[in-house]
């Protein structure tokens, strides 16, 4: 194995993908009624319990990991002779790349002769674990890390998210919308379509009608995918399953043989997106 990959509980891979592929993920903490919670994968919480919870009105806090964390976790990697590639939860939308980046500093003044590479995916969810896809397949070819941190760049403008939420007031929360666009929007049903660029979550557009958001984005999706047998596109979703198995068959019956994975929002990020968010990532075309 030419490099150790490390990822973080945001990438929404299941725990069981993780350890077949020797994949190790950094837990986001979050906390519920001041009792901290590890964050787990898709595969290891109690999904509907969670969304239940929010759309109760429920508060989940979040808490940043600090770099001495970071440091602890990559140490063991470097003392052990091993370069590390990290690839993290977008800048963006989080201030956890600046302490990992922290962290990488102050490991390798110590093991000069190792190398650490802080990788911000500038996304989050699925779209994370498309790059964390990515070099795991480089890393198992035998390609070297400094290449496969190339190949994650030049993926990089071509990664597409594409999102709708049920509930704007989760997004005002996180500081997405303002409070009164947020009140507004959901007192009309206004539904916001959303993608991510520039490491940040921004509108391209709104809709009226829960159904017609959903099918803008499968279409977008559908319009902007790329050529590639081996294309996969990822649903991630805030609890409601059957919306998204729906935009799933609308974009099998726009793109027919399009392969898709689905897996339900971990609890940190999906506590900021909240219940109904059904969001897709994929990668797109060169143009």
């Amino acid at each position: 194995m030419s490099f150790a990959l490390v990822t973080d509980t945001s990438a929404n891979l299941p725990a069981a993908w993780l350890r077949e592929h020797d994949v190790q993920a950094i837990p986001f903490s979050y906390f519920i009624h001041d009792e901290e919670h590890q964050c787990s994968g898709p595969d290891e919480f109690d999904g509907a319990e969670f969304y239940q919870f929010l759309s109760d009105g429920g508060e989940v806090k979040t808490t940043l990991i600090n770099a001495q964390k970071y440091e602890d976790f990559f140490r063991p990697y470097l003392e052990a002779g091993k370069d590390l590639l990290y690839v993290g939860m977008s800048s963006g939308i989080s201030s956890s790349m600046n302490m990992a980046t922290l962290a990488a500093r102050e490991l390798l003044e110590e093991f000069t002769d190792r190398k650490l590479v802080i990788f911000d995916a500038r996304t989050a969810s699925l779209g994370e674990g498309i790059y964390v896809r990515a070099a795991v397949k480089r890393r198992d070819a035998g390609m070297s890390l400094a290449d496969t941190v190339t190949e994650l760049m030049a993926l990089r403008p071509r990664v597409c998210s594409y999102l709708t939420v049920g509930d704007l007031m989760f997004l005002r929360r996180g500081g997405r919308v303002s409070n009164v666009a947020a009140i507004i929007g959901t007192a009309l049903g206004i539904k916001p379509l959303l993608h991510e660029a520039g490491a940040q979550i921004v509108g391209y557009g709104k809709t009226r009608g829960r159904k017609k958001a959903l099918r803008e984005i499968a279409n977008e999706c559908i319009n902007r995918m790329e050529d590639d047998p081996d294309q996969c596109v990822s649903i991630a979703h805030g609890g409601c399953e059957e919306e998204a198995n729906w935009v799933a068959e609308l974009i099998r019956e726009g793109r027919p043989g399009t392969e898709i994975e689905m897996e339900i929002y971990e609890p940190v990020t999906g506590s900021y997106v909240g219940p109904g968010t059904v969001a897709l990532f994929f990668v797109g075309r060169k143009e």
